[in-house]
């Protein structure tokens, strides 16, 4: 799958796309996925926004709604739009969790090729 920024990046600037996976392409809508607020951003390529309304069909969103809501998500979990989604961010979120010892942490963590399904 080929990813296509350049409609997030447009419009947050490349800086402020460092928390984004692209999960790929619908119908001509890029998915924007957040790593931190496990939130999306759906745009497609001339930045229009649209919003999963189920069943596989999306409908026009608010695009500055949407940016406030993840935006202020972030902030109280004291991350801003240019906090890397990277192993370090996961490290120190994960560090926290088990210092809270009333959770239980369960990692699973697999690469391409390991896992075999007959």
């Amino acid at each position: 799958m080929e990813t296509n920024w350049k409609p997030l990046e447009n419009l947050l600037g490349r800086k402020r796309c460092v928390g984004f996976m692209y999960m790929g392409r619908v119908n001509g809508i890029n998915l924007y996925k957040h790593g931190i607020t496990r939130t999306y951003l759906n745009l497609d390529d001339e930045g229009n926004c649209y919003i999963g309304t189920g069943s596989g069909c999306y409908g026009l969103a608010d695009f500055e709604f949407d940016l406030k809501k993840l935006e202020e998500t972030l902030k109280g979990l004291h991350a801003t739009l240019q906090t890397p989604y990277d192993d370090v961010f996961i490290r120190t979120k994960t560090r926290g969790i088990r210092a809270v010892r009333h959770f239980l942490l369960l990692t699973v963590q697999s690469e391409p090729g390991d896992l075999k399904i007959h």
